[in-house]
């Protein structure tokens, strides 16, 4: 179970990995590769968007509690000593 919930996440780190390396190592061929590589998770996060399913504007946002604060009218120099 742990390896097929890791899988993909660590796929998409490597190709990462590997187009940061290539991108900063060279150009001409590994200008391409990094921009393949580093295009993948940017890939992943449109696909994921994209099939999530509703809009975020559809989910009721959570109620706060309301709190309220009141602050003593005496200044601070006239704190009665205990």
């Amino acid at each position: 179970m742990i390896r097929s919930t890791f899988a993909i996440p660590t796929l998409i780190a490597l190709a990462t990995v590997f187009g940061l390396v290539a991108a900063l190592t060279g150009g001409g061929w590994r200008d391409a590769a990094a921009w393949i590589a580093l295009a993948i998770p940017v890939a992943a996060v449109g696909w994921a968007m994209a099939t999530a399913g509703g809009s975020s504007r559809s989910v009721r946002p959570v109620a706060r509690p309301r709190v309220k604060l009141s602050f003593s009218a005496m200044p601070l120099t006239q704190v009665p000593a205990e």
